[in-house]
C-alpha cells in the first residue's frame, strides 16, 4: 500500500482530500515541489478509488517531443518511417485504472490539445489512424511548475488547466512539516536497515535536532537519502552529527526566493481591504520580481543561465522584467 507518512495537519488535511476524491471519476492535479511525494500520492488515489485496472505512471519530461504522441496513443501500422507494426499507447496501458502523467507542465501544445479530447469525450486516436477508441481511464496528472505562468506565457492551454485543476491536492514542502521529519526519519531508517540487514542506528539529540531544522530542498526524497546513507555508513548503534552526510555539514542551503525577499524593498504589506486573491497577487508579483532580480544578479544578467539555474522558462523571466519596467514608467 502506498504510504503519505506524517502526523502534521498539512498532511492529514492531504490524506483527507485524497480521501474524498479518490471514488470520484474526476482527475486531479498534484502540485508540489520535487520530492515531495506526488507519485506517492498518485498511487494512494488509485489505490482508494477501486478501479481494478492498472496504474500507469508516465514521466512527461522524458517523453521524445518526436514521438511522444506516438508513446501516449500508439500508433498504426506505416504511420511514419518506421512504424513497421501497430503499437498500442501508454492510454491504452492504463485501461480500467490511473492514467498519471508526472510533470504534464512539459508536454507539447499539439498534444494537450488531443489529450483534451480525451479528458473531455473519453476518446482518442492512434497515430495514423481514422478509428475513434474509447477509453476507460481515470487522470491524474502532476507538476512542480505553476501552471498559471505557462498559461500566461503561451506553453499551457488554458481549457485543458482548467480540466485538469478542478481538484487540486497541493504536497507541502518538508520544510513546513518540521514535526514530521524525526517520524519520517525512524521509518526510513528502519526501512533501510532492514535492506541492509542490520539493526538502524540511534541518533543523539543534537544529530536530530540538526535534521529538524535543515530546510530540506531535496524534501521527503532528500530525507529518505540521508536515511539511507545513516544506515550504510554508521560505525556502531549510534549515529552523531559527525555520522550525517557531508552535505549536511555545509551552511544550509538558501531556499528560491529568500535572499530575493531579504533584498527586496517591495514586499507588500498585508492588504485586509482587499479580497484574498487581490491581496496574494500583489504578493506574488512582488516575489517574482525580487527572485528574478537576485537570480539575474548571481548570474551577471544572464537570462539563459539565470532560466538554467532557477527552472524558469526565458519567457516567464523577461515576462517579469516586462512588468517591472512597465511599473516604474
Amino acid at each position: 500500500m502506498s504510504r503519505l507518512l506524517g502526523d502534521s495537519q498539512a498532511m492529514e488535511a492531504v490524506r483527507s482530500r485524497l480521501q474524498r476524491v479518490a471514488g470520484t471519476p474526476l482527475p486531479v492535479l498534484l502540485t508540489g515541489e520535487t520530492g515531495t511525494g506526488k507519485e506517492v500520492a498518485a498511487r494512494r488515489l488509485h489505490e482508494l478509488s477501486g478501479r481494478t485496472g492498472p496504474f500507469v505512471p508516465v514521466d512527461c519530461a522524458a517523453l521524445s517531443r518526436s514521438l511522444v504522441e506516438t508513446e501516449l496513443f500508439g500508433h498504426e501500422r506505416g504511420a511514419f518511417t518506421g512504424a513497421d507494426q501497430r503499437r498500442a499507447g501508454l492510454v491504452s496501458e492504463a485501461e480500467g485504472g490511473t492514467f498519471f502523467l508526472d510533470e504534464i507542465g512539459e508536454l507539447p501544445l499539439e498534444t494537450q490539445t488531443r489529450l483534451l479530447r480525451l479528458l473531455e469525450s473519453g476518446t482518442y486516436r492512434m497515430v495514423g489512424s481514422t478509428r475513434t477508441l474509447r477509453a476507460d481511464i481515470r487522470v491524474v496528472a502532476a507538476t512542480w511548475r505553476d501552471l498559471r505562468e505557462r498559461l500566461q506565457d503561451g506553453l499551457f492551454r488554458e481549457d485543458l488547466y482548467h480540466r485538469i485543476a478542478g481538484v487540486s491536492v497541493a504536497l507541502p514542502p518538508l520544510r513546513e512539516r518540521d514535526d514530521d521529519v524525526v517520524l519520517l526519519l525512524r521509518q526510513f531508517l528502519s526501512e533501510a536497515a532492514r535492506e541492509m540487514r542490520r539493526p538502524p542506528p540511534r541518533l543523539t539529540p543534537r544529530a536530530l535536532a540538526h535534521l529538524r531544522s535543515w530546510p530540506w530542498p531535496g524534501n521527503v526524497r532528500e530525507l529518505r537519502n540521508v536515511a539511507r546513507y545513516l544506515a550504510a555508513m554508521t560505525i556502531g548503534s549510534r549515529a552523531g552529527i559527525d555520522d550525517l552526510p557531508d552535505s549536511l555539514h555545509r551552511p544550509a542551503p538558501r531556499l528560491p526566493g529568500e535572499g530575493a525577499r531579504e533584498a527586496a524593498s517591495g514586499i507588500p504589506e498585508v492588504r485586509t481591504d482587499l479580497t484574498y486573491m487581490e491581496a496574494r497577487r500583489l504578493y506574488l508579483d512582488a516575489f517574482q520580481d525580487a527572485y528574478v532580480a537576485a537570480v539575474l544578479e548571481a548570474h551577471e544578467g544572464n537570462v539563459s543561465a539565470a532560466a538554467r539555474a532557477s527552472g524558469m522558462d526565458r519567457r516567464s523571466i523577461q515576462r517579469v522584467l516586462a512588468r517591472g519596467r512597465r511599473k516604474r514608467r
